[in-house]
């Protein structure tokens, strides 16, 4: 089955489009910006249109990916392929750096669209504005957050307070417009047991394949956090809990956080913040992973919670839906799910030690 892809300049413009290629992958993210990889057959027309900076955009998602790298091949029968490879649009947010000391406080949306709004709508220095993003409608999810960014990456710190909070966060683009519409958005209940229930067990056929994994082998509950002074008068907080065997332990330097102009306890809070953040990298991972039978599978979206089943593994979690594999070729269509949080990666285990 054919799914039409259209090539847009940075302008968003439409410099072509076309239903055959090889194969796409596209991997959008709830925390983090997707990606995507295509291939296609070489052509001169389609070797000038797909040039890096340029974006793919499927009408049926809500965010067009930008190609970051392209590779073109000959194989030993003469045949000639492009394969190109991006970011889904969010990516241009890892474009900026929170350019001077914010002190954050708020609900989560509230902190992540005034990020957004501070750093690259209206930022102090016109040359750092992106023209085509805007902030979308703000919604009032509820929660409570406070904390102090200095020089950190726009994006990832976007991407901290998505995890705390659950939350979502993209680029959309009003084509109509020509702008991208940075969105938080939060996923619907859907575990078993509500008015619209999704559950995918193999006991419904509603998967081919799945995969459930546990790791707590990077797992700590206990952050103690160093803050402003020098030993022994340096400020210490202690964030989560656990003993005894239980109690797994980290340090983190926060000493970079500053105790001029604010009161005691907005330092405690943001020290704590931090401390929830770092420990945030540092879960049990629990994840199914499927193969979803689209034909037999409830209506589920991004961000949703769903009950994932299996009762031969004596298995039953409701997880969050963190991203979606959506595959397509000349003759099939595959969608694989993930739910839950795998196993932390090396670069987020780095990053978090940052």
């Amino acid at each position: 089955m054919s799914v039409e892809i259209y090539v847009l300049n940075k302008q968003f413009d439409i410099l072509g489009a076309f239903s055959t290629y090889e194969g796409i992958v596209w991997n959008p993210k709830l925390h983090e910006p997707g990606i995507f990889k295509a291939s296609f057959i070489f052509t001169e027309k389609m070797n000038c249109m797909l040039q890096r900076g340029n974006l793919l955009y499927k009408t049926d998602e809500d965010e067009p990916g930008i190609i970051t790298r392209k590779y073109l091949r000959l194989n030993k029968n003469g045949e000639e392929t492009i394969q190109v490879e991006g970011y889904m649009a969010s990516r241009y947010l890892n474009r900026r750096i929170i350019w001077n000391k914010m002190i954050l406080k708020g609900t989560p949306e509230e902190v992540m669209r005034r990020m957004v709004h501070e750093q690259i709508i209206s930022p102090a220095i016109s040359e750092r504005k992106i023209d085509c993003i805007e902030l979308g409608e703000f919604n009032g999810y509820d929660g409570n957050i406070e904390k102090q960014v200095t020089y950190d990456n726009l994006q990832e710190s976007l991407t901290e307070v998505s995890k705390l909070s659950e939350l979502g966060y993209r680029l959309r683009l009003d084509y109509g417009r020509r702008k991208l519409i940075f969105e938080v958005y939060k996923g619907e209940d859907r575990t078993q047991g509500t008015e619209e229930p999704c559950v995918f067990s193999r006991d419904f056929g509603n998967v081919y394949t799945q995969e459930y994994s546990e790791d707590e082998s990077n797992y700590k509950n206990i952050c103690l956090v160093g803050g402003p002074g020098e030993d022994p008068n340096r400020i210490l907080r202690t964030v989560g809990s656990g003993a005894g065997l239980d109690r797994y332990e980290m340090f983190y330097n926060a000493s970079g956080i500053s105790d001029r102009d604010i009161s005691t306890s907005q330092l405690y809070a943001q020290m704590d913040q931090k401390g929830k953040e770092k420990l945030s990298a540092y879960y049990v991972a629990q994840a199914f992973q499927s193969k979803i039978n689209k034909d037999k599978a409830m209506y589920f979206q991004l961000g949703d919670y769903v009950t994932c089943v299996d009762k031969r593994w004596s298995v039953m979690e409701n997880k969050q839906v963190k991203e979606i594999i959506k595959g397509f070729s000349k003759t099939e269509q595959s969608f694989v799910a993930t739910f839950g949080d795998g196993v932390p990666t090396l670069i987020g285990l780095i990053k978090a030690k940052e």
